[in-house]
């Protein structure tokens, strides 16, 4: 069956005469909910201005994000990251490719602000991907020396209200 774009689906009748995706994937979103671009954030603390370490710090981090929220690499729109000027040996979007296989997403990289007093050593994400889900059930995840910007997405990763 072709959708509304021209690309095959799975979708099937069930007896009861509703669709059916034919994936799992497809039932983790809601089918009564439209499909939206969102935005999910991230940041991770970096112990050294090294290649190994931005590429580490920023695997862990994704990876952390696709877990909190499901994520499936076909779902993402784009993603750009920066990192505080202290951290300049390796661009992260590397570790996206390279751990993740992020090859067809697009990815940017950028220099957060110097602001004075802001945490050095960080890196931070921003994703937009495609989800059914409301601005209120995604989890953004700040890892390490980074709870300290977001304290109340921590404990909501922590599964804290």
């Amino acid at each position: 069956m072709s959708s509304q774009w021209g690309q095959e689906t799975n979708t099937t009748q069930t007896e009861e005469g509703q669709q059916d995706q034919g994936s799992d994937r497809w039932r983790s979103h809601s089918a009564d909910r439209p499909l939206v671009c969102r935005a999910l954030r991230g940041a991770i603390g970096v112990e050294e201005n090294s290649k190994e370490q931005i590429i580490a710090r920023t695997a862990q981090l994704l990876k952390a994000i696709v877990e909190a929220n499901d994520l499936h690499t076909e779902d993402i729109v784009s993603a750009f990251f920066t990192a505080t000027p202290d951290l300049n040996a390796e661009y992260p979007a590397v570790a996206a490719r390279s751990q993740l296989g992020w090859h067809d997403v697009p990815l940017m990289c950028g220099q957060e602000m110097a602001v004075p007093g802001s945490l050095p050593m960080c890196l931070r994400v921003l994703i937009h991907w495609n989800t059914t889900l409301r601005n209120d059930e995604l989890i953004h995840v700040y890892l390490g020396r980074a709870t300290v910007l977001r304290p109340d997405h921590v404990d909501k990763l922590n599964g804290k209200k």
